[in-house]
C-alpha cells in the first residue's frame, strides 16, 4: 500500500518574524459598520400658542413621532369652564313654596276624598227617596179667549208624599205654571203663581192648592197664536193644558241635613171639559193623576 506523501506527514518549518505564515494572511473580513439611528426630525413651533414645547420621543421606541403638548404646565382652572373650586359649585336648590302649594294640594284631595266617602255612607244609610206628586183637581173658571184680552183662572189641588222613612220633608218653594199643550217655549205659559210652602213627615202625604189667574198686570201677555190655538180648540168643547212646577225642597233628619235641591214637576193632559158656551170647566178624574218628577 503505498505511503502518503513526505510533504504531507513531515511537520513544516517555522518562519521568522520577518515572514508571515499562509493563516495570517487568510484573516477573516471585518464586520461591517452598524447603522445609525437617523437623527430625531425637529418641528418648528406652531404660532399662536405661547410656550410650545416639543416633548422627546418614547424612550424605547427610537421611530415613534414626536409628542406635542401646548403648554409646559396644566391648564389653568378657568380653562375647564369653570372658576369655582368642585366643593364650591352651586347646588340647585327647589324652592320653599313648591312644597307648600304641594301640601295645600294634597290637602283639598283628601278633603275632596272624605267628603264623597262621607256623603256615599250617608246616602247608603238614609237611603233618600224623591216625592211624589199628583194632581187631585184641576178645573177653570171665567175662561175667555174672545174679548181683547184673555183671561182665564185655573185652580190646581195637588197631593205630596214623602216616600222617605228617616227624612222630612220641607218644600219651601212651589211654583206653579199653566201652559196649552201645543206651547213649545218656556216663556209661552199663560198664568203662574206660587203654592204655599208645606212640611212633609215621613212616610206621610199633604194636600196644596192654589188659583193662577191670567189676563191681571202682572201676568205675561198671552201670545196671539196660543189665542188663536185654544179658540179653535175650544169650539170642539174641550182644550187641554198642561201644569209646570218648579220645587225648592231640603231634606232634614236627626243631626244631618242635605242642602236644598230643585224638582221639576210635569202634569200633563190635562183635558178640561166646559159646561156648553160658558168658560167654567174641569178635568174629569176618576182617580188622581200622578205627575212626572224630574230631579
Amino acid at each position: 500500500m503505498p505511503s502518503p506523501p513526505e510533504e504531507e506527514t513531515q511537520p513544516k518549518p517555522d518562519t521568522g518574524p520577518g515572514q508571515t505564515s499562509e493563516r495570517d494572511t487568510n484573516q477573516p473580513p471585518p464586520s461591517p459598520p452598524q447603522s445609525q439611528p437617523p437623527p430625531p426630525q425637529t418641528y418648528p413651533p406652531v404660532m399662536g400658542y405661547p410656550g410650545y414645547h416639543q416633548a422627546p420621543p418614547y424612550p424605547n421606541y427610537p421611530n415613534a413621532p414626536y409628542q406635542q403638548y401646548p403648554y409646559a404646565q396644566a391648564p389653568p382652572a378657568s380653562y375647564y369652564g369653570s372658576s369655582y373650586p368642585a366643593q364650591q359649585n352651586p347646588v340647585y336648590q327647589r324652592p320653599a313654596t313648591s312644597g307648600f302649594v304641594r301640601g295645600i294640594f294634597t290637602g283639598l284631595i283628601v278633603i275632596v276624598v272624605l267628603l264623597c266617602i262621607s256623603t256615599t255612607i250617608t246616602w247608603l244609610i238614609l237611603r233618600p227617596q224623591i216625592p211624589l206628586f199628583s194632581v187631585n183637581n184641576f178645573s177653570v173658571s171665567n175662561f175667555n179667549v174672545t174679548g181683547p184680552v184673555f183671561s182665564a183662572q185655573w185652580t190646581a189641588n195637588l197631593t205630596i208624599e214623602n216616600q222617605n222613612t228617616k227624612l222630612k220633608g220641607y218644600f219651601d218653594r212651589i211654583q206653579g205654571l199653566i201652559y196649552h199643550q201645543n206651547a213649545v217655549g218656556e216663556d209661552d205659559f199663560l198664568a203662574t203663581a206660587f203654592f204655599p210652602p208645606v212640611f212633609v213627615e215621613t212616610k206621610k202625604s199633604v194636600g196644596i192648592g192654589e188659583t193662577l189667574t191670567a189676563g191681571d198686570k202682572e201676568q205675561p201677555k198671552v201670545p196671539s197664536w196660543v189665542g188663536e190655538e185654544m179658540k179653535k180648540e175650544r169650539e170642539t168643547g174641550t182644550v187641554t193644558f198642561n201644569l209646570r212646577m218648579a220645587v225648592w225642597v231640603t231634606f232634614k233628619t236627626d243631626g244631618w241635613a242635605a242642602r236644598e235641591r230643585g224638582l221639576k214637576v210635569f202634569c200633563g193632559k190635562l183635558k178640561v171639559g166646559f159646561e156648553g158656551n160658558s168658560g167654567n170647566g174641569a178635568v174629569l178624574l176618576p182617580k188622581p193623576l200622578p205627575c212626572v218628577v224630574y230631579v
